[in-house]
Formats: C-alpha cells, structure tokens, sequence
C-alpha cells in the first residue's frame, strides 16, 4: 500500500471534461468509418463514367488512407492508459489532423468530382456530401471547433461549384445547401451545449462521489489516512504477515502539551503544527508503509515489515520509533513562530497472536499511555504483560454497561460546610455498586466511561438522581447540590435540552444546582462555551470550576465566564502548610476569588492545620474529611437533621 495520497477532489480539473470530449470523439470513429468507406466507394462507383477515372480512383485512395489512418488511430487510443495533460493535447491534434483531412477529402469530392455535365450525377453528388456533414454532426459535436471545421471544409466547395454552375437548379442548390451549412452548425452548437452540460453534471456527480469516499477515508486537516482507512490497511498487513513469517510495527504517537501550544498561540497555529507534524511523519515513512491521523494530536505509522523474529522486530520497532521521535523534536517554524514539540509514542508487535486491527490499536494505545507515564518524549514497547490491563479496561466497560442497564450506579454526597461546622452545600459523587467488588471509586471506572462513550448514560443518570434528591428535601433543610459535567458530556449537542427535562421531569430547583466544569471545559471552544453556560444560568443553574489551579489559562478565561464560585484542588490544599509554593497558590486564588466576587471552596480538608491556614486567609468554606466522607443521601438529610452540624469534629468522627 503507497503512503503517497491521491488528489483531493473539490475543485474540478481542468482536464476531465476535454479526455470525455475526446474518448466521445473516439467512440465515434469506428461507425464513421464504415460509413466513409461505404459512402465513398458508392459515390466513386456511381461517377465512374461521370469523371476522369485516374482522379476518381486517387481520391477514394486516399478517402481510404485517412479512414485506416483513423481506425489505427482508434486503436492507439484504447491502448493508452497516460491521462496526464500532454497526453490529451497530443490525442486532440491527432483527432483534428484526421478530421481535418477527411474533411478536405470530402470537400474535394466537390472539387473534383462534380459532375458538369449531369444534374442527376450533381445532386447525387450533394445528397452523398449532405449526409455525410450531418453524421458528423452527431459524431464530432462534442468539440464544436472540431465540428464546424469538418462541415465548412465538407461543404463550402459544394455550394461554390452549385453557385458557379450554369443550369436551372444551380442557384437554387447553391441556396440550399448554404441554409443547410448553417442548420447544421446551429444544430452543432445546441448538442455541443447539451453534451457540455451532461459531461459537466457527471463530472461533478463524480467529484462528489470522489469527496465523499475521501472524507469518508482521509483526514481532512493533514490529509492523511483516517482511522477507517487505517483498520483496513492494518487488518491486511496482519494477513500477510501471517502468510509470510515476517513481523510488522504499529506506532502510536501523541504530541506532548499540544494543548498548551493551541491555548497560549490560537487553533490556527496549532492546525498549521499539525499539518507540519503530518507532513513530517509522512516524509518519514516508507513508500510501502502508512502514515494515518486518528485525531487531536494522535497519529500512528503502520509499518508493513520489520524483522523475521519477535525480539528482532521489538528492537527494529523501538528504533523506528526513537528515529521517529528525532525528527519530531527537531523545531516547526510556523505562523513566525520557532515551536519545539515532543511525543510519546507506543509500538506494538504484530502478528503475536489472535490480534485483530482494533485490539492492536488498543495495544498500541496503552504503549503509548506508558510512554507518558514515564516522563513522556519517549518510546514504550506494548508487552504480552501489558494484556492484563487492556483486558481490565474491557472488562470493566463491559460492566460498566451493565450497571447502567441494572441500575448498579450510587449517588453519594460530600458537605461542603462552613468553619462552623454549619453544611451550606455537597458534591454529588458517583459509586458503583458491583455485585463483587462491592464499592468502585469513580478512579477506577470514570476514564474508561469517557473513552467509551459511556459518560452520557453515566452523567445524565448521575444528574437526574441528584436533582431527585434534591427535590426530596424539606424546605428548611434545603442546599445547594453540586454535580460534575465531564468536557464529554457539556459539550454534548442535545445536553441543554438534557438538563432542561431532567429539571422538569424531577421539580428540583435549579437555583439550588450548581454544575461543576473543569478548566478542561472552558479552554475548548470557550465562546461555545460561555453561551451554554448563559442558557443553562437563564434557568438558574449555577456554576463553579472544579479543581482550579491544575489547567494552563485559568487566569486569563475567568473573568469572561459566568462563574458562581471557585473550588481550589486538593492537590493545594493537602500541602499549603507544608510546601510554600502551594501556600502561595492558595493565597493568590482566594485574593482573586475575593476581588472577582466568587465564592471558594477548599477540597480536600484533612486536618486543622489545613483549616487554620484556610481560614486565617479568608476560605469561608470548606469539603474534606476533616468534616465528612461522601455518604449515601440518607445519611446527608440525617446530619441535616442533627444538631451535630455545627460541631465538625463530631460529624468527623462518625
């Protein structure tokens, strides 16, 4: 298979139409010659006593001459497979010599074999002559030049010698034939249009055809190879590579903080690395091997044949990919911009077993993850080791399917409460409640819904139990309730209507609901997303940015949004009284929070130290187990109810 792309269809190329003219012309050949040969050996037959005899026979020879001239030219045609330009071009002027000359041929005709002497043999004579312009007519319509200069050649000299003759049907002939000339150019002219247009709509219906298989195959931005195109390329190179003993490598490669690059200097610059980076891996790559895009900043190089033996192929792999990375780290000038990049990438081995297309890509995929896990810019080989995790993954996404269908998902809930102990609020977390590993965390099962697809399902059920719940409470117990939204999930077509309907179908009030997004949200398409966040506050919903600190442009979006309150990640918090670096994180966010007018709430409270420190700089609230674990709602309306709420230490220990 050649890495080397076919053109991009979209605009039409300016040769399509003139090779349909020409292959039309060409179709035509064949009849027209038989007709000339017929036409021709009748007319030479009819005049033989009419004309000088030596002339007569000279002209159907050559009449002949051309006409097999013409038919070998039809042969050479069919028999050329070149379509580039030159090729047309030459193809045309050798169908114009031999119009040309049939045409002077049969204008001789009149020439020099018009009867003088007989009206019966000259009317003959013109009838042979009209019939054959107007079989051209239908024959070299398709390019009118063409056509016209046949019909003048054919019968200019017939209407000359019906002008000059000297009988009673001369003039009137000469007439005739002349309105005759001009019905049949007009004629010429109107089918010319009407084949034009027909060549003109296939030709387009084709191009739309081409782009449709191309966008359905190629990625538009870099014009490499898409995911489809590359599973198909792949489940044939495991094929042969099983006919064959031979070991291939699949590539997978993901740029390092591309994100900061898109951030910090816009989506034109980032696209324009992105083509470069394309560009670069495709010049990288063998003619016989594939260069594809999946998508974001992921690309994979399918390499057909590496080695005859499993370590040899794991050590030719891993330096491919190493010369790989080279080039990729070598500076992108682009926009002005000098941009250094780096990648991870992950290799996996083939064949080694039953692997199909997909689980090799998966294979690769989780290399690549390793890759990053090490301290990215680097390469990581997929081990047979490594399986147990991909099957893990499976396992728990089959499940995870599962417990959406049997309603195995728990909705539990953190206070989030005042230095007073008073709950002002609480997070809804999901659980998973498996029939044998009893409680899941979310960690073990959120990022495998988010790859799957499942976050949907998961998100809506988890949103549509917690405004249930929170509709179930008393008016005098009434909080806010907090429900993460995964990037996923809010930037879903249809989840404002979502939202909408859950609210309707459970009577929860929205001015009570605050959805918490991540920064990973709002650096996305961030005018999309500050209008959906007006829509859903037009309905009263509130929102925070979850944990805040941990993005790369929280500061430069966050006067823009319509944000109710910051929640600053426990990754500060658990360490302010220790490492001043996060100290100062800290302090810096709650200034900010403060003159911005939002609310901040500290995660991850664990002791009283962490609290002293909060609060002495003016952190009013507080989520943590300092003061309580998630629990299930029950328990939350309980301590709602109990006077216990303002005595953290108590609601701690129970």
């Amino acid at each position: 298979m050649a890495k080397r792309l076919p053109h991009v269809p979209g605009s039409e190329p300016s040769h399509d139409i003139p090779q349909e003219q020409l292959r039309i012309i060409h179709r035509a050949i064949p009849l027209s010659v038989v007709a000339i040969l017929i036409n021709s050996t009748i007319l030479s037959i009819v005049l033989w006593g009419e004309v000088s005899i030596p002339i007569n026979l000279t002209w159907l020879g050559l009449v002949v001459t051309v006409s097999l001239f013409r038919a070998a030219m039809y042969r050479a045609f069919l028999n050329d497979s070149a379509t580039e330009g030159t090729w047309c071009r030459n193809w045309l002027l050798i169908a114009y010599g031999g119009t040309l000359a049939s045409g002077l041929l049969w204008g001789a005709s009149s020439l020099v074999l018009f009867p003088h002497d007989s009206i019966v043999h000259q009317v003959f004579l013109a009838f042979v002559v009209a019939g054959m312009s107007a079989g051209a007519v239908t024959t070299l319509s398709a390019i009118y030049p063409m056509a016209v200069s046949f019909l003048l050649l054919n019968l200019a000299p017939l209407i000359w010698q019906f002008a000059i003759a000297n009988n009673e049907i001369s003039q009137p002939m000469a007439l005739m034939t002349t309105l005759f000339t001009i019905l049949l150019i007009v004629s010429s002219r109107r089918l010319n249009i009407t084949i034009l247009e027909s060549l003109h709509i296939r030709n387009q219906r084709q191009i739309a055809e081409e782009t449709i298989r191309y966008q359905a195959h190629f990625d538009e931005l870099t014009n490499l190879p898409n995911r489809r195109l590359l599973l198909y390329h792949l489940k044939q190179e495991i094929a042969r590579s099983r006919r064959h003993g031979h070991f291939g490598a699949l590539l997978f490669l993901d740029l390092d903080h591309f994100k900061n690059i898109n951030d910090s200097l816009g989506h034109v610059v980032g696209d324009a690395l992105l083509r470069a980076v394309a560009r670069r891996i495709d010049a990288h790559t063998r003619d016989e091997d594939t260069a594809a895009r999946l998508g974001g900043d992921e690309f994979v190089v399918l390499v057909g044949v590496v080695e005859r033996t499993v370590d040899a192929a794991i050590s030719g792999g891993h330096a491919l990919a190493e010369a790989l990375l080279d080039r990729i780290r070598k500076p992108f000038t682009i926009e002005g911009h000098e941009l250094t990049v780096s990648a991870s990438i992950g290799v996996a081995i083939f064949p080694l077993g039953g692997e199909t297309p997909e689980s090799l890509l998966q294979q690769a995929d989780l290399a690549m993850y390793k890759a990053k896990d090490n301290g990215r810019s680097n390469v990581q080989v997929f081990l047979p080791t490594m399986q147990a995790e991909v099957d893990r993954r499976l396992e728990v996404e089959r499940g995870l399917r599962q417990a959406l269908v049997r309603g195995e998902l728990r909705v539990y809930y953190q206070p989030q409460v005042q230095a007073n102990g008073r709950i002002v609020g609480a997070e809804a977390l999901v659980r998973w409640s498996h029939p044998e590993m009893g409680l899941v965390p979310p960690s073990a099962f959120i990022h495998v819904a988010e790859e799957s697809g499942l976050i949907f399902e998961l998100g809506a059920q988890v949103l549509y139990r917690a405004c249930r719940d929170l509709a179930s409470l008393d008016a005098h117990n009434r909080i806010r309730i907090s429900v993460n939204i995964s990037p996923k999930q809010f930037r879903e077509p249809q989840f404002i209507e979502r939202v909408a309907q859950i609210l309707k179908a459970t009577g929860a009030p929205p001015d009570l609901l605050t959805l918490e997004i991540t920064e990973n949200v709002v650096i996305d398409n961030l005018d999309t997303t500050i209008a959906r966040m007006h829509e859903l506050r037009a309905m009263g919903i509130r929102f925070s940015i979850d944990d805040f600190g941990t993005g790369h442009s929280s500061l430069a979006y966050l006067k823009r949004l319509p944000l109710d309150a910051i929640k600053i990640d426990q990754s500060f918090v658990r360490h302010a009284t220790s490492d001043p670096s996060d100290a100062i994180i800290v302090e810096t966010i709650l200034v900010m929070a403060r003159h911005l007018g939002l609310d901040a709430i500290a995660e991850g409270v664990e002791d009283d130290a962490a609290l002293r420190f909060l609060m002495t700089r003016g952190c009013h609230k507080f989520q943590g187990y300092l003061f309580a674990r998630p629990e299930p709602f029950h328990m939350l309306c309980e301590r709602l109810e109990s006077a216990l709420d303002s005595q953290p230490r108590e609601a701690h220990a129970g």
